[in-house]
């Protein structure tokens, strides 16, 4: 078949020509019932008569492959973001990773970087620099990984040839023990907070569970009668593991709780009125109760901050540590504080009756529920 006018033909299944005012060549030819257009990126007739007979051999051997679409790197986040909320992430992860991706985002656009497929490993290796400046090193490990999810998903999805992240090895962090504060110094601050910040601290502390599930607690949560305090995970208000458990209630704490108003609804722990909520009904807020309780913490003098003082998560600490060096069984404790990081086949068929529960939080020396304990006194 002769050459059209313009075009010229490449093999058996390529035509050439050229396209635009720069007039570069492209490659015309069907594939797999496909009609394809695909440009050689030269204006030199030599060039593209060359890339376009290596394209024929590649169709014929079966070895071609259609380019990626170009895509910006933020509508790959969202389409990323996308997929895993199909996958019922929990909205305080797809948050998270929206937090982490804005930032690495707004990275690339300071280097004129804005398609998915311009980042190179090198990119990353640059953000993580910037960020290790005024973030702790766990934070940058954890955004490198989220990071690379997204690469990850974008070459499974054919939104990019190649994954330039793939061989970078992120070397976490050891694990660094967070101390919580002694029962000793538990009891200073209690005795020196006002409520309602007193009663949420102790229930904090004797349970071990977020500060988060705590502002989410509701008042038919605590069963008295049965002494549980229930822990839910619902729709919209989901635990960090998407399950529920129960803390046994220990004797301290059932003294906090009998004197809680009745009529706290819908939450255990109410925020004072406000404009939206003048009647104060809405839950208290996790971020200013590790305010009040930061302030009061150095107000007493004792060390302050997540690096190497207590925030309000350093309760959860002084539940573990405390009740394991009362010798409760670290799977007790698990149970209670809600960890699945033990994946052994004994720590999934382990199961925790109620009666040995109840059993093992009785045994453990809190103090006692009397006002004094309550106040953060041990009764004499």
């Amino acid at each position: 078949m002769a050459d059209e006018p313009n075009r010229i033909r490449v093999g058996e299944r390529i035509t050439i020509f050229r396209r635009g005012a720069k007039k570069i060549w492209c490659a015309d030819f069907w594939q797999d019932g496909v009609h394809r257009k695909v440009s050689l990126k030269t204006s030199n007739k030599k060039i593209a008569i060359e890339r376009a007979t290596k394209l024929a051999a590649d169709l014929t051997g079966g070895m071609y492959r259609q380019a990626p679409p170009v895509i910006t790197a933020q509508k790959a986040v969202e389409d990323y973001l996308t997929s895993l909320k199909t996958e019922n992430r929990a909205p305080k992860t797809l948050a998270k990773y929206r937090g982490v991706f804005a930032l690495f985002i707004a990275f690339l656009e300071r280097h004129r970087i804005t398609r998915l497929g311009q980042v190179t490993a090198g990119h990353l290796d640059r953000y993580r620099a910037e960020r290790k400046e005024t973030r702790h090193q766990k934070t940058i490990y954890c955004e490198g990984v989220i990071i690379k999810q997204l690469f990850k998903w974008a070459k499974s999805r054919k939104l990019i040839a190649d994954n330039p992240l793939c061989e970078i090895k992120l070397n976490k962090p050891p694990m660094e023990p967070k101390a919580g504060p002694s029962l000793e110094q538990l009891n200073a601050i209690l005795a020196a907070a006002d409520e309602p910040l007193r009663s949420e601290l102790v229930v904090l502390a004797f349970t071990g569970m977020r500060a988060g599930e705590l502002q989410r607690l509701r008042p038919e949560d605590v069963d008295l009668e049965s002494s549980w305090v229930n822990i839910r995970s619902r729709p919209g208000a989901e635990t960090k593991t998407r399950q529920s458990r129960k803390v046994p209630i220990h004797p301290r704490l059932r003294a906090v709780l009998v004197v809680l108003p009745k009529t706290r609804r819908p939450w255990l722990f109410t925020a004072g009125p406000s404009k939206k909520f003048p009647a104060g009904e809405n839950h208290m807020s996790a971020k200013r109760m590790n305010e009040q309780f930061t302030r009061l913490v150095g107000k007493l003098g004792m060390p302050v901050g997540r690096d190497s003082g207590f925030v309000i998560h350093s309760l959860r600490h002084f539940f573990e540590t405390f009740t394991v060096n009362a010798s409760i069984p670290q799977r007790v404790v698990d149970t209670w504080l809600g960890h699945r990081s033990d994946k052994s086949m004994a720590a999934i068929y382990y199961k925790l009756s109620d009666a040995d529960s109840q059993s093992f939080m009785a045994k453990v020396p809190f103090g006692t529920g009397g006002p004094a304990a309550v106040a953060g006194k041990e009764e004499e």
